[in-house]
């Protein structure tokens, strides 16, 4: 038995190194590959800053260019001429506008990036083009240009603003070399110098020409794969995405690839890790970036707009840092001997240790589960009132977070402004080494309030105030239990609305703010008319649904501040804050027709039965030296009481 125990000691004492060291290589991996994935972002970045310069610098230029041919003087007075009534008038010269003509085949063959040039007068007709000999598309029938898009947009724009159509937009598309190469229109309009529009001019850039610009840039990192899609998801570029293999321009890349879609779409910039690679991406909106200062507004189709334009780099793997780092590695695997013979010495005293550490553990597991999960609160704040500690179930209560508490919120913050003295009474007892106590309301994340006890001591290290120990009960189901039973009892059960105890205590209340402001209030009186007939021969059950029918009637002709209570079993009272005698009059009249022309549904032996249902009301002012409503109540009594004598279903107003 003691050799089989040491033989176990002895594979642990091998087991144990192995685990050691491999703990010890898996942060120097791990921190080997964060290193390597944070300069691969730092690549990405790169990468992408030098593609996008690339992009938006020709674009830039070429929107510049653009701008400057449109007040080219040459052209302006080319234009002007055009536009003159008759021919007689035209007076150009031919030289001058072989002249021209030479000027703009010359800049369009420095310009490698554009396919052609075109001045259009006002008409939408062509009146200039460089290269001359370069062929007009389809689209574009006799060399009038009014139907397009951007002749169009271009004739509404003011000076130095510009339109770009979307690369390559309704398949426009220019013979370039002999190959068909999408174009970027970039149109805007010339004015003369007196302000009068002259016409548009269009230069049309070789799409395939700058997003090869793009990627030649972005070969810095010879692993690097470039993106570029518009704001519905079709593809720009002229070479395949290497995920889906033959991708053409145009094609929809919301739909191949939707994973890398989903990412570009819901993020302005960012990175992302999708099979396998790092993608880097942005949002690149020529109408708003680097321009500003040498155009005014630029416009394009706000559905193509704004482009994203990102980079994918292929991400390290543990086998190939495994590879590199060989060295390391090797270095590590010869430190396995030492650990092995440590491992011996260890085995013979890791069992005693291992039990005591168990056991230590057991007990603060314990210890911290009882603190965390008591069925009370429990928190510790330093001397300024900040929380330094607070267990699980407190923190639930509250909606917050450890992180979000511990050391970061002061404690009053949770207390409502009603029960902060209270708080902090208790508080300073506590700091000055006594016990405290409080009762009060803590507001919640979510805005409720719960109602607490609090009751907590001082904690003291070599005679020095370190925190205090505070245990929280709650007592928001008491205090709901209390509100409910007040609200029982001020509210008659059946028809909801108040009672004669409320109406009494809210007439105190509003007696004394009319003596205040010396406004007039007044008290209706109902009583419905032969009740007792209604319960005899339709049942309790109809005369229940009276009562409910009679107050959604009364509570829907009076104001809000208007008092609605039920003294009695068919006796009603109305109280009338800030009501003149003649308007409660009126008031008590509208209920009553009201009342009349209302009849109520009930059940009645298998049937629906409508019964017609009328009251009787006094009404009476109350005086401004009266303390109660008593006296007001025995007036209103009294014209009811009238009324009913008068034959019922009327209103008597008594004042005395």
């Amino acid at each position: 038995m003691p050799l089989r125990r040491l033989h176990t000691r002895l594979l642990l004492a091998v087991i144990i190194p192995l685990v050691v060291v491999s703990a010890m290589l898996f942060p120097i991996f791990n921190v080997h590959m964060e290193m390597r994935l944070d300069n691969l972002r730092a690549k990405a970045d790169d990468v992408l800053k030098i593609g996008q310069e690339a992009l938006t610098h020709d674009l830039s230029e070429s929107i510049t260019y653009t701008l400057a041919i449109a007040e080219t003087p040459g052209i302006r007075q080319y234009l002007a001429v055009q536009s003159l009534p008759s021919l007689s008038d035209q007076q150009y010269a031919l030289s001058d506008i072989s002249q021209l003509s030479h000027f703009l085949n010359t800049l369009i063959s420095h310009y490698p990036r554009s396919t052609k040039l075109s001045v259009i007068d006002n008409q939408g007709r062509e009146v200039l083009r460089a290269p001359s000999d370069v062929e007009t598309g389809s689209r574009i029938a006799g060399n009038n240009h009014s139907n397009t898009d951007y002749f169009k947009e271009a004739a509404k724009l003011l000076p130095r603003e510009l339109y770009i159509s979307p690369p390559g937009r309704n398949l426009q598309y220019e013979l370039f070399d002999r190959d068909q190469a999408p174009t970027v229109n970039v149109a805007t309009p010339i004015f003369a110098a007196t302000g009068e529009r002259l016409g548009v001019v269009l230069l049309s850039l070789n799409w395939h020409y700058l997003t090869h610009t793009l990627q030649q840039a972005m070969l810095l990192e010879q692993n690097a794969n470039t993106i570029l899609i518009d704001g519905q998801g079709r593809w720009l570029l002229n070479v395949a995405f290497p995920e889906l293999g033959a991708t053409a321009f145009g094609d929809n890349f919301a739909t191949l690839a939707p994973q890398y879609w989903h990412v570009m779409q819901q993020h302005s910039e960012g990175f992302a890790s999708i099979n396998n690679h790092l993608l880097r991406f942005q949002t690149e909106d020529i109408r708003t970036h680097r321009n500003r200062s040498l155009a005014g507004t630029i416009f394009s189709e706000n559905i193509y707009s704004p482009w994203k334009i990102g980079v994918m780099l292929p991400l390290p793997t543990w086998r190939t840092l495994i590879e590199e780092e060989l060295t390391v590695l090797w270095f590590l695997l010869m430190s396995y001997g030492f650990a092995v013979a440590c491992g011996i010495f260890w085995a013979f005293s890791s069992q005693r240790q291992r039990i005591l550490r168990k056991a230590a553990q057991r007990h603060a597991l314990e210890v911290s589960d009882l603190y965390e999960n008591a069925p009370c609160g429990y928190h510790s704040l330093d001397q300024a009132g900040r929380v330094v500690n607070m267990n699980r179930t407190e923190l639930a209560w509250l909606g917050y977070s450890t992180k979000e508490a511990i050391g970061l919120i002061d404690y009053r913050e949770f207390i409502t402004p009603e029960t902060r003295d209270q708080f902090e009474q208790a508080f300073q007892n506590v700091k000055d080494n006594q016990i405290g106590s409080a009762e009060c309301s803590l507001l919640t994340r979510n805005g409720e309030q719960r109602h607490v006890m609090i009751q907590a001591s001082a904690y003291y290290r070599n005679g020095q105030f370190v925190h205090t120990r505070a245990t929280v009960f709650d007592l928001t189901e008491r205090k709901q239990l209390e509100e409910k039973l007040r609200a029982q009892a001020m509210t008659d059960p059946l028809t909801g609305v108040f009672n004669r105890r409320y109406l009494q205590a809210q007439a105190t209340i509003e007696m004394s703010r009319a003596r205040r402001q010396n406004h007039p209030i007044a008290l209706i009186a109902i009583d419905i008319d032969h009740f007792k007939r209604i319960n005899d021969e339709y049942g309790h059950d109809a005369g229940d649904e009276v009562l409910k029918n009679f107050t959604q009637i009364v509570s829907d002709l009076l104001r809000q501040e208007d008092l609605l209570c039920r003294v009695g079993g068919e006796e009603f009272a109305v109280l009338l804050p800030n009501t003149a005698i003649e308007q409660a009059q009126q008031v008590a009249e509208r209920i009553r027709i009201s009342i009349e022309q209302a009849p109520t549904t009930v059940e009645y032996e298998g049937t629906q039965q409508a019964l017609k249902v009328t009251a009787s009301l006094g009404v009476t002012p109350i005086h401004v030296r009266e303390k109660s409503l008593k006296p007001a109540l025995k007036r209103a009594d009294i014209g009811l009481y009238k009324a009913k004598e008068n034959g019922r279903n009327q209103v008597i107003l008594h004042t005395l």
